[in-house]
């Protein structure tokens, strides 16, 4: 590490973006910035020199505590000390965007919308601040796009598409889009296998066995892993610039090895290692049941699960599970240097213990990363208990 390397943290709370510098040997948390941006944090991607922050907003999500139509897109300066401050102003957005992300050349960013489910593309100015939508062919995505992310090779698009529906009855499935020049065009589509999906059929958010939820790359390698939410699974797909396979190579079970408890379980964020060498992936759980005249956790696994990639093959396999000690954990990141993992307990919740019931907060969890790959816990902290949650977490390291 330089004289000069920061590790950053960013996380959200509701409109707010609570920024920390993070000592990746103790996991120390030193706050240096609240932020507020104009709605709240759904998602934030960073440019490869992590001199800009882009960061899609809105007040129409199921956990903002009041609901308008309020949707933005805005570039935020990361400056020498990891604090935030405008690049532009926030440009407003048709609906609720759900995740974004940057093109390989950087000359564009991503959106995607879960409802109505859509992709849209933004141009960017010289200076790195937002410009003009691009517009697009007509284009029918499938039901629940939860994430967009460009290839490695930089010329397709991948659109995970959850299949959210309380009856189970939308399909989950996976939208393949050549792309070129902030345009997209439909190459091909992954739908879920017919012998997996027929035991999940009437199950709430069943997406037909594949709720396709988030995608990330192997550094080095033609390989895509995929989460898939409510089925709690981890799969392989070998991708290159040419497509990606429409069947998985591997497919692997976050859960495996633990007892659930009685909660609904899925799968949230994945991320592969900075060396390649590891995927991990969150478990989250959040279901409640009464307790006298409260509403008490009944119980489920919030934690990582650490896979190692077996070099030659790609395969993951499982290697451990650790408790995120909060509750329901949707994002967490990496530092550069592969060093610590810090995650994002999404809700506050009320929880038994030995002493009765307590209440859990919103708030950070920060792991060592060993040469193994494995976690050990360095740091917890609690985000401020204003009712807002941690919809997004991530880590930027500065000057590396």
């Amino acid at each position: 590490m330089t004289m000069t390397e920061k590790t950053i943290v960013y996380s959200s709370l509701g409109r707010d973006m609570h920024v920390f510098q993070v000592d990746t040997g103790s996991g120390a948390l030193t706050p240096i910035q609240t932020f507020a941006l104009p709605a709240d944090i759904q998602d934030a991607w960073p440019n490869l020199a992590r001199t800009l922050l882009y960061v899609a907003t809105s007040d129409a999500g199921p956990m903002s505590l009041v609901k308008r139509q309020a949707h933005f897109i805005q570039a935020l300066k990361i400056l020498p000390t990891g604090e935030l401050a405008p690049h532009g102003e926030p440009m407003p957005l048709g609906n609720r965007p759900l995740s974004i992300t940057l093109d390989g050349a950087e000359r564009h960013a991503l959106l995607a919308y879960s409802t109505p489910s859509n992709i849209t593309v933004h141009a960017i100015r010289a200076d790195g601040s937002v410009g003009d939508e691009v517009t697009q062919q007509p284009i029918q995505f499938g039901s629940t796009v939860h994430q967009v992310r460009v290839t490695p090779a930089g010329n397709i698009v991948v659109t995970p598409e959850c299949g959210h529906h309380p009856t189970g009855e939308a399909p989950g499935a996976i939208g393949i889009y050549s792309y070129a020049n902030g345009r997209m065009a439909p190459l091909a589509r992954i739908e879920a296998d017919p012998a997996r999906a027929a035991p999940w059929l009437g199950k709430k958010i069943g997406a037909h066995g594949f709720a396709a939820r988030h995608v990330d790359f192997h550094p080095t390698r033609p390989w895509m892993y995929l989460c898939v939410e409510r089925q709690g699974e981890l799969h392989l797909y070998d991708c290159d610039d040419k497509g990606i396979a429409p069947r998985p190579r591997a497919i692997k079970s976050t859960l495996e090895g633990v007892t659930p408890g009685p909660s609904i379980q899925m799968a949230a964020s994945i991320h592969v290692h900075p060396n390649g060498r590891f995927v991990y992936i969150t478990n989250r759980a959040r279901d409640t049941e009464p307790a006298g005249d409260q509403q008490v956790f009944m119980g489920g696994v919030n934690d990582v699960a650490v896979f190692e990639i077996d070099p030659d093959t790609g395969v993951p396999t499982l290697i451990q599970h650790i408790d995120t000690q909060g509750n329901f954990p949707r994002t967490f990141g990496i530092d550069a240097r592969g060093k610590v993992l810090v995650g994002g307990n999404q809700d506050h919740m009320l929880v038994r213990t030995d002493g009765g019931i307590r209440k859990i907060l919103p708030g950070l969890a920060v792991f060592a990363i060993g040469g193994d790959g494995k976690l050990t816990l360095l740091n917890r902290m609690d985000h401020p208990d204003n009712g807002q949650v941690c919809f997004w977490t991530s880590v930027v390291t500065l000057g590396a």
